[in-house]
Protein backbone atom coordinates (compact mmCIF):
# COMPACT_ATOMS: atom_id res chain seq x y z
CA UNK A 1 0.00 0.00 0.00
CA UNK A 2 1.20 3.44 -1.05
CA UNK A 3 2.07 5.22 2.73
CA UNK A 4 1.90 8.90 0.65
CA UNK A 5 0.21 11.32 2.96
CA UNK A 6 -2.28 12.97 0.82
CA UNK A 7 -3.87 16.88 0.54
CA UNK A 8 -6.59 17.94 -0.25
CA UNK A 9 -7.37 21.21 -3.06
CA UNK A 10 -10.19 23.39 -2.08
CA UNK A 11 -11.18 24.56 -5.54
CA UNK A 12 -13.26 27.71 -5.19
CA UNK A 13 -15.16 27.95 -8.71
CA UNK A 14 -17.48 30.25 -7.46
CA UNK A 15 -17.92 33.77 -9.23
CA UNK A 16 -19.04 35.61 -6.63
CA UNK A 17 -15.95 37.61 -4.55
CA UNK A 18 -17.70 37.62 -1.12
CA UNK A 19 -18.54 33.86 -1.64
CA UNK A 20 -15.35 32.68 -2.53
CA UNK A 21 -13.56 34.72 0.36
CA UNK A 22 -15.92 33.47 2.87
CA UNK A 23 -15.06 30.07 1.42
CA UNK A 24 -11.05 30.67 2.10
CA UNK A 25 -12.12 32.02 5.66
CA UNK A 26 -13.55 29.25 6.57
CA UNK A 27 -10.89 26.92 5.48
CA UNK A 28 -8.87 29.68 7.45
CA UNK A 29 -10.82 28.98 10.71
CA UNK A 30 -10.39 25.59 10.58
CA UNK A 31 -7.07 25.59 10.69
CA UNK A 32 -6.64 28.04 12.99
CA UNK A 33 -8.77 25.98 15.40
CA UNK A 34 -6.00 23.36 14.76
CA UNK A 35 -9.15 20.73 13.08
CA UNK A 36 -7.02 20.75 9.99
CA UNK A 37 -3.25 21.77 9.49
CA UNK A 38 -2.55 23.96 6.78
CA UNK A 39 0.13 21.65 5.50
CA UNK A 40 -2.92 19.20 4.56
CA UNK A 41 -4.81 22.08 2.09
CA UNK A 42 -4.03 23.89 -0.44
CA UNK A 43 -6.54 26.86 -2.04
CA UNK A 44 -7.72 27.13 -5.24
CA UNK A 45 -8.20 30.33 -7.05
CA UNK A 46 -11.26 28.74 -9.82
CA UNK A 47 -11.06 29.71 -13.68
CA UNK A 48 -14.53 31.34 -13.54
CA UNK A 49 -13.34 33.12 -10.28
CA UNK A 50 -10.29 34.65 -11.65
CA UNK A 51 -12.09 35.53 -14.81
CA UNK A 52 -14.87 37.19 -13.09
CA UNK A 53 -12.56 39.08 -9.93
CA UNK A 54 -9.36 39.80 -11.98
CA UNK A 55 -6.08 38.34 -10.98
CA UNK A 56 -6.76 41.19 -7.88
CA UNK A 57 -8.49 37.90 -6.12
CA UNK A 58 -5.63 36.15 -5.19
CA UNK A 59 -4.07 38.99 -2.31
CA UNK A 60 -7.45 38.96 -0.78
CA UNK A 61 -7.92 35.25 -1.29
CA UNK A 62 -4.19 35.01 0.90
CA UNK A 63 -5.70 37.67 3.51
CA UNK A 64 -8.63 35.70 3.89
CA UNK A 65 -6.24 31.90 4.96
CA UNK A 66 -2.94 33.49 5.55
CA UNK A 67 -0.76 30.58 6.01
CA UNK A 68 -2.27 28.29 3.31
CA UNK A 69 -0.79 27.56 -0.37
CA UNK A 70 -2.99 29.51 -2.96
CA UNK A 71 -3.25 27.77 -6.42
CA UNK A 72 -3.99 29.85 -9.09
CA UNK A 73 -5.99 27.77 -11.80
CA UNK A 74 -4.91 30.31 -14.67
CA UNK A 75 -5.04 27.38 -17.19
CA UNK A 76 -2.55 29.01 -19.44
CA UNK A 77 -2.18 27.98 -22.99
CA UNK A 78 0.07 30.62 -24.34
CA UNK A 79 2.55 34.05 -23.03
CA UNK A 80 3.34 31.34 -19.90
CA UNK A 81 5.91 33.22 -18.47
CA UNK A 82 3.51 36.66 -18.35
CA UNK A 83 0.89 34.97 -17.18
CA UNK A 84 2.76 32.27 -14.31
CA UNK A 85 4.18 36.25 -13.21
CA UNK A 86 0.74 37.68 -12.68
CA UNK A 87 -0.14 35.16 -10.51
CA UNK A 88 3.07 35.08 -8.49
CA UNK A 89 2.65 38.45 -8.72
CA UNK A 90 -0.65 38.68 -6.71
CA UNK A 91 0.11 36.05 -3.97
CA UNK A 92 -0.28 33.01 -5.88
CA UNK A 93 2.31 30.07 -4.69
CA UNK A 94 1.48 27.82 -7.27
CA UNK A 95 -0.26 28.71 -11.23
CA UNK A 96 -1.25 25.83 -13.57
CA UNK A 97 -0.50 25.45 -17.36
CA UNK A 98 -1.94 23.09 -19.55
CA UNK A 99 -0.13 20.41 -20.66
CA UNK A 100 -1.85 20.28 -24.53
CA UNK A 101 0.03 24.11 -24.51
CA UNK A 102 3.14 24.48 -26.90
CA UNK A 103 5.70 22.64 -25.14
CA UNK A 104 7.61 26.44 -25.28
CA UNK A 105 4.48 27.72 -22.91
CA UNK A 106 4.85 24.61 -20.38
CA UNK A 107 8.72 25.59 -20.44
CA UNK A 108 8.02 29.17 -19.77
CA UNK A 109 5.86 28.72 -16.90
CA UNK A 110 8.55 26.30 -15.59
CA UNK A 111 11.32 28.72 -15.64
CA UNK A 112 9.09 31.57 -14.12
CA UNK A 113 8.06 28.87 -11.16
CA UNK A 114 12.37 28.48 -11.24
CA UNK A 115 12.65 32.17 -10.75
CA UNK A 116 10.64 32.71 -8.31
CA UNK A 117 10.60 29.39 -5.93
CA UNK A 118 7.28 29.40 -7.02
CA UNK A 119 5.31 26.19 -7.60
CA UNK A 120 3.38 25.28 -10.87
CA UNK A 121 1.08 22.59 -11.67
CA UNK A 122 0.76 21.15 -15.61
CA UNK A 123 -2.78 20.46 -16.16
CA UNK A 124 -3.74 17.01 -17.81
CA UNK A 125 -7.44 18.40 -19.01
CA UNK A 126 -8.69 17.13 -22.03
CA UNK A 127 -6.18 14.31 -22.33
CA UNK A 128 -6.95 10.83 -22.53
CA UNK A 129 -4.48 8.79 -20.30
CA UNK A 130 -3.48 6.97 -23.77
CA UNK A 131 -3.30 10.33 -25.38
CA UNK A 132 -1.58 11.91 -22.25
CA UNK A 133 1.36 9.49 -22.09
CA UNK A 134 3.27 11.03 -24.99
CA UNK A 135 3.16 14.52 -23.89
CA UNK A 136 3.88 12.84 -20.23
CA UNK A 137 7.53 11.97 -21.17
CA UNK A 138 8.20 15.25 -22.48
CA UNK A 139 7.22 17.43 -19.77
CA UNK A 140 8.82 15.09 -17.86
CA UNK A 141 12.36 16.05 -19.46
CA UNK A 142 11.18 19.81 -18.83
CA UNK A 143 10.41 19.23 -15.22
CA UNK A 144 14.28 17.69 -15.05
CA UNK A 145 15.61 20.36 -16.71
CA UNK A 146 13.64 23.47 -15.42
CA UNK A 147 15.31 24.11 -12.08
CA UNK A 148 11.97 23.73 -10.23
CA UNK A 149 11.94 21.96 -6.81
CA UNK A 150 9.84 18.78 -7.53
CA UNK A 151 7.99 19.00 -4.38
CA UNK A 152 6.97 22.44 -6.10
CA UNK A 153 5.47 20.53 -9.08
CA UNK A 154 2.79 18.85 -9.47
CA UNK A 155 1.26 16.70 -12.29
CA UNK A 156 -2.97 17.25 -12.61
CA UNK A 157 -4.66 14.40 -14.21
CA UNK A 158 -8.13 16.51 -14.39
CA UNK A 159 -11.54 15.21 -15.88
CA UNK A 160 -13.34 18.31 -16.67
CA UNK A 161 -17.24 19.26 -15.61
CA UNK A 162 -18.13 18.88 -19.24
CA UNK A 163 -16.43 15.32 -19.77
CA UNK A 164 -18.98 14.40 -17.41
CA UNK A 165 -18.61 11.69 -14.85
CA UNK A 166 -15.55 8.84 -15.42
CA UNK A 167 -16.25 5.51 -15.59
CA UNK A 168 -14.08 3.75 -12.88
CA UNK A 169 -11.52 2.07 -15.95
CA UNK A 170 -10.31 5.66 -16.52
CA UNK A 171 -8.74 5.68 -13.39
CA UNK A 172 -7.52 1.88 -13.50
CA UNK A 173 -5.94 3.53 -16.96
CA UNK A 174 -4.51 6.46 -15.08
CA UNK A 175 -2.47 4.50 -12.91
CA UNK A 176 0.53 3.61 -15.18
CA UNK A 177 1.05 7.46 -15.53
CA UNK A 178 0.94 7.85 -12.10
CA UNK A 179 3.83 4.95 -12.19
CA UNK A 180 5.50 6.48 -14.33
CA UNK A 181 5.67 10.08 -12.60
CA UNK A 182 6.27 7.97 -9.63
CA UNK A 183 9.43 6.50 -11.49
CA UNK A 184 10.54 9.22 -13.53
CA UNK A 185 10.38 12.04 -11.02
CA UNK A 186 9.62 10.85 -7.39
CA UNK A 187 9.20 14.08 -5.77
CA UNK A 188 6.88 15.61 -7.86
CA UNK A 189 3.01 15.27 -6.51
CA UNK A 190 0.12 13.39 -8.42
CA UNK A 191 -3.06 15.00 -8.09
CA UNK A 192 -6.73 14.02 -9.23
CA UNK A 193 -9.26 16.50 -10.04
CA UNK A 194 -12.61 16.33 -11.59
CA UNK A 195 -16.10 16.06 -9.44
CA UNK A 196 -14.64 14.37 -6.66
CA UNK A 197 -16.86 12.75 -3.30
CA UNK A 198 -15.57 10.42 -0.84
CA UNK A 199 -17.31 7.52 -2.90
CA UNK A 200 -15.06 8.12 -6.04
CA UNK A 201 -11.93 8.75 -3.57
CA UNK A 202 -12.10 5.15 -2.65
CA UNK A 203 -12.60 4.15 -6.23
CA UNK A 204 -9.65 5.59 -7.14
CA UNK A 205 -7.27 4.56 -4.16
CA UNK A 206 -8.28 1.20 -5.49
CA UNK A 207 -6.09 1.98 -8.00
CA UNK A 208 -3.33 4.36 -6.60
CA UNK A 209 -3.03 6.70 -4.12
CA UNK A 210 -2.54 10.50 -5.29
CA UNK A 211 -0.42 13.00 -3.32
CA UNK A 212 -3.25 15.84 -3.89
CA UNK A 213 -7.28 15.56 -4.35
CA UNK A 214 -8.90 18.53 -5.91
CA UNK A 215 -12.01 18.87 -4.59
CA UNK A 216 -14.87 21.54 -5.78
CA UNK A 217 -18.98 21.28 -5.32
CA UNK A 218 -18.49 18.81 -2.54
CA UNK A 219 -16.81 20.84 -0.34
CA UNK A 220 -17.69 24.54 -1.25
CA UNK A 221 -21.27 24.02 -1.28
CA UNK A 222 -21.29 23.28 2.55
CA UNK A 223 -17.72 23.74 3.58
CA UNK A 224 -16.67 21.99 7.43
CA UNK A 225 -13.25 20.76 8.35
CA UNK A 226 -14.85 17.10 8.36
CA UNK A 227 -15.62 17.21 4.96
CA UNK A 228 -12.06 18.72 4.38
CA UNK A 229 -10.15 15.56 6.39
CA UNK A 230 -12.84 13.01 4.09
CA UNK A 231 -9.83 13.52 1.52
CA UNK A 232 -6.69 13.96 3.99
CA UNK A 233 -4.18 11.60 5.04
Amino acid sequence: MNQRRSVVQVAIDVTEEREALKIAGLIHESCKTGRISPSDVIIEAGTPLIKTAGVGILSKLKIAAPGIPLLADMKTADVGKLEASLAYEHGADYTTVLAVAPLSTVRAVIEAAAERKKGVSIDFLGLTPHAARSKLEEILKEIEAGGVEPAKVIVSFHRGIDEGAAHPSFFQELSSLVNLVRSRAPGVRVSIAGGLTPELKRTIESHFKPDIYVVGRYITSSPSAEKLLEFVG
